[in-house]
Formats: C-alpha cells, sequence, structure tokens
C-alpha cells in the first residue's frame, strides 16, 4: 500500500492535551473574528446573503428652463439629502454661465439648496440637477433631529381671535383623547376626513392644499407637545417625466415614528425638504418652466452596499477587494474559492481516506474544470491520462533519465492536445476547443506519478488513486464554481478565517477513516470480548 503522510497510524506521537487544547482556542478566536465581521457586514451595512439580488434606485433630475431680459437672476430650489434611510449619490449639477452655491439648512430641518445666480443674463437658460436616489418606505425611522424636542418654524394665528379659536379647538381635541396617540388620530381624522368643520375652515393658513391641512395638523400636534413637522418629496412608483411634490406629516407619538400620507400611501418615497416653503423659487425670470423626473435604474444590491461601506470609510473594507484593479478582482474571484475545495479535500482524506495523485492536485484539476465544464473534463481528462500513461511505458523501455523523460511526455501531451483540438473543431464540437486550457504541467506530473505508482505498488492502486483524484476534483469543481460559493467568498473574504479554523480541527484528528474500518474489521472480528 503507498505511503500516507497524514495517516494517523504512521504518527510516532499523538497530540498532547495541551496542544490540542490550543488548536481548539486558536480556531475558536478565528472564527469568532470571521464571524464578527461577517455579522458586521450583513446586519449593519445590509450586505445581501444572496448573489444577483437586485434593488431598485431611481434617476433622479431636476430641470430649469426660462427666459431672461438683462436683469439680475436668483433660482433656489431644495435638493435631496443623505442620512440614514436614504441615499443621494452621483451628483451632476449643470451651470452653464450661472455661478451655483449650496447652502445647507438647520440641524433641525436638514435641507440642502442650490442657489443659482447671474446679473445680467440675456436669452433663454437651461438649468439641471441630477442624482442617484435610493428610497425610503413608510416603515423607516425617522431623522434623527425628530428625536430632540424643538422648536418648529409656525402658522399660529397671529390674530387674538384666531388664537382663541385655535386654543379652544386644540383643548377640545385633547379633552376627547386619552393619551397622545388617540390625540394624534383623533386630529388627523378632524382634519382631513371631517374636513368640513367651521373651525377647521377658519384656523387654516393662507396655503395651497394639502399644505394647509398639514400646518395646522402640525401646529396643533406641536402645541400639545407632539413632536412633528412637514415633510416634502416625491413619490418612487414609475417613471415620470414630470412628477409630482408631494406633502406628508411626520410626528412621534410615545418614542414611535410615524407618517401621515392624505391620499394613497406609497410603498417608496424620498424626501427632499422639510417646512412649508415651495420647492423652487425664481428671481428676474419669465416663462419658468421647472420640471422633476424619476426613472427607475436596476442595480446589483451587492454593488450599492459595498459602495457605501467603501464611501463611509468604514473598517470593514480592510476585509474586501473592492479597491483593487477591476482586472484584479476577476482573477480573485476564481481563486478565492480555493479554499473551499481545499477544505472539502481534507475533509474527505482524513475522515474517508480517499487516494489521491498527490496532495492538491484534485483541486488544480478541479480549477482546471472550470474552463472545460465537469463531463467534458472528466472525459478529456481520462483521454490524455491515458494516452499520456501510454507514452511514459514507452519511454521507460528506453531507459532515459528523469528530466528529459518528462519534457519527451510534455511535448507529447501538446502534442495530443492539439491533434484532439483539430478533430472536435473539425467535426464541429466544442468540447475540444477548451482543450487548451488545461494545465499542461499538471497533466504532465498526474501522469508521471500514476506511472511510478503503478510500477511501484500494482495498477490496481494506480487506478484506485486516479479515480479518487478525479472523484475529489469532481466534487471540488462543484463547490468552487457554484454561484453562491463564489459569491460569499468574493463578498465575506473573512470566512477565509473559518475555513483556516477547520482545517486546525480537522488536523487533531486522530481516530479511523472510513476507508480503514473495513480494512481492519476482521482484526475487529478477532480481538477478544472485553
Amino acid at each position: 500500500m503507498p505511503h500516507r503522510l497524514s495517516s494517523p497510524t504512521t504518527n510516532a506521537k499523538y497530540p498532547s492535551v495541551t496542544s490540542t487544547s490550543h488548536t481548539r482556542l486558536l480556531a475558536l478566536v478565528l472564527t469568532v473574528i470571521a464571524l464578527t465581521i461577517f455579522g458586521i457586514k450583513v446586519f449593519r451595512y445590509d450586505y445581501p446573503l444572496t448573489p444577483g439580488a437586485q434593488t431598485t434606485t431611481w434617476d433622479f433630475e431636476i430641470y430649469l428652463d426660462f427666459d431672461t431680459a438683462n436683469q439680475p437672476v436668483r433660482i433656489e430650489t431644495f435638493l435631496p439629502a443623505s442620512n440614514g434611510t436614504r441615499t443621494v449619490s452621483q451628483e451632476q449639477f449643470y451651470n452653464g454661465a450661472f455661478g451655483l452655491r449650496l447652502e445647507s439648512g438647520t440641524e433641525e430641518e436638514e435641507n440642502r439648496k442650490a442657489i443659482w445666480t447671474y446679473r445680467y443674463p440675456d436669452d433663454r437658460k437651461v438649468l439641471r440637477y441630477r442624482a442617484r436616489l435610493e428610497g425610503e418606505t413608510a416603515k423607516s425611522p425617522l431623522p434623527d433631529s425628530m428625536h430632540q424636542p424643538a422648536t418648529p418654524e409656525t402658522s399660529e394665528p397671529v390674530d387674538d381671535l384666531e388664537r382663541q379659536a385655535f386654543l379652544i379647538w386644540s383643548s377640545d381635541m385633547r379633552r376627547r383623547s386619552a393619551d397622545s396617540d388617540s390625540l394624534a388620530e383623533l386630529v388627523l381624522q378632524e382634519i382631513f376626513v371631517d374636513q368640513d368643520a367651521d373651525e377647521i375652515e377658519a384656523l387654516l393658513p393662507a396655503l395651497p392644499a394639502p399644505m394647509n391641512r398639514l400646518v395646522l395638523a402640525r401646529d396643533v400636534l406641536e402645541s400639545q407637545g407632539i413632536r412633528a413637522r412637514v415633510a416634502n418629496g416625491i413619490y418612487l412608483d414609475e417613471a415620470r417625466r414630470r412628477t409630482a411634490v408631494q406633502h406628508w406629516l411626520e410626528y412621534r407619538v410615545d418614542g414611535r415614528d410615524r407618517r401621515y400620507f392624505p391620499g394613497a400611501d406609497p410603498d417608496e418615497f424620498f424626501t427632499i425638504w422639510y417646512g412649508s416653503e415651495e420647492m423652487i423659487r425664481a428671481d428676474g425670470v419669465f416663462d419658468f418652466d421647472p420640471q422633476v423626473s424619476i426613472q427607475p435604474v436596476d442595480a446589483a444590491l451587492s454593488d450599492l452596499t459595498r459602495k457605501a461601506a467603501r464611501d463611509a470609510r468604514t473598517p470593514v473594507q480592510l476585509f474586501s477587494f473592492d479597491r483593487l484593479p477591476v482586472t484584479t478582482q476577476l482573477v480573485y474571484q476564481v481563486l478565492i474559492t480555493i479554499p473551499v475545495g481545499i477544505v472539502i479535500l481534507v475533509f474527505i482524506r482524513q475522515f474517508i481516506g480517499i487516494e489521491t495523485l498527490g496532495t492538491f492536485m484534485p483541486i488544480l484539476i478541479g480549477l482546471a474544470f472550470r474552463e472545460t465544464a465537469l463531463l467534458n473534463g472528466l472525459i478529456l481528462f481520462s483521454m490524455l491520462v491515458g494516452l499520456g500513461l501510454a507514452m511514459r511505458f514507452y519511454l521507460e523501455k528506453l531507459r532515459l533519465l528523469l528530466i528529459p523523460r518528462l519534457a519527451t511526455v510534455l511535448i507529447f501531451i501538446v502534442i495530443c492536445m492539439a491533434v484532439i483540438a483539430q478533430v472536435m473543431n473539425g467535426s464541429n464540437m466544442r468540447m475540444g476547443l477548451s482543450i487548451s486550457l488545461f494545465p499542461m504541467v499538471i497533466l504532465t506530473m498526474t501522469i508521471e506519478r500514476m506511472s511510478i505508482m503503478w510500477e511501484e505498488y500494482s495498477a490496481e492502486e494506480a487506478i484506485k488513486a486516479g479515480a479518487g483524484s478525479m472523484f475529489i476534483a469532481s466534487i471540488a469543481y462543484l463547490a468552487m464554481a457554484n454561484r453562491h460559493v463564489e459569491y460569499l467568498m468574493f463578498t465575506f473574504p473573512e470566512l477565509l478565517l473559518v475555513l483556516m479554523a477547520l482545517c486546525l480541527l480537522m488536523g487533531k484528528y486522530t481516530g479511523l477513516r472510513l476507508s480503514e474500518i473495513r480494512r481492519f474489521r476482521e482484526l475487529a472480528k478477532a480481538a477478544p470480548p472485553k
């Protein structure tokens, strides 16, 4: 039988208790580190666990078309801003000859503004803003500024009579409610559903609908100690050349975030600004034609999450290939799967005991199968190894030295590959076209190892080792070529530490393999009973 370096029966010294404990501790530390990084990526930065997961982003554009008359022009527009629940990226401004100034609002309102100015323009002008949006849903938490008490803008009546009517009506709402939650529900019911009450019509501010009712609801809730504000944005439902700006109410009741949308509730939306101001204001222009457009864009969810983590300069990017050139990333997409095949090889050798030609030769063969496909690779491998063995046994009669013999076999393999490729191509079969991608040196060394085993042991042992190599190579190929495995290893390279921990633990196994149970079963029968 061939000598096995990893056989526990050949070890002169079994591992001590101290080394076993040390190994287990090391494996535990590696696993904890890997799973911690993995958990941060999945639960903190929403890395998807499956490849091909898609999400919809939106191209957002503000298009301003207007005429000028040689007088100073000032145009202000609110712009979308990123926070914990929404993302704005790929911003572009088309300014022409106009000056552009970006203005950030207070922490309370989280508003952004673009201000375009020009002293004496003439003719028709165009300004444009474009960005990529990732929206919110009705379940998205409200921004942090809603968690702190603050004094919002107010439209409470300034007339004494109106102020008294406001206080009487809001006090009546409070008296008819049991708590803050029921108070908010009652106020919204009265203002937006039962909207025919005379006192409500009298208290509505001079603003267009539905902004006037939203501002009134906000003021009533604020007067009763409920944090509230008016939000403005767009609904992300379908591509629109001219999408309408929408308005809704955000408020917090007993620490819970709520939104009230007049009309139908959207599945997805994007907040642009807060308050009761208009989105766009223009001075010094005429024939003004503002246009807000949205267009859905499908994108890979994994790309967006990795980009967000990279833009945030998070520590998890140390365990990522995103900073490498694209050509290098494509190489590592393949290489990163090799440890998976190696773990499979170690498990099969340690616990099952299947013999192979060389230690890691099956993994290299399995890697070559990625280019030929499994069935084609098995057929081509068997053909070439058979031809190579025949050539090797013929050269044995010539009694050549080792290096010239290997070189001759290598050249013969190249000739066989060329002939097979020509035959397959002439027969209009694709199987032979990928044969040139087979690693020639691997084939040559496989043939040499198999021939040596054939001579030193027996043909049966050589064939068994070759078949074992083909079996492990097939299993490794199925794992390494699996789309989910490739995605997980490339996106979460910290899992390599888990694979390393598994190898450490398997290295401490000193029991019988499955193949050895069959070999020693006669000894077990002959052993005297205890």
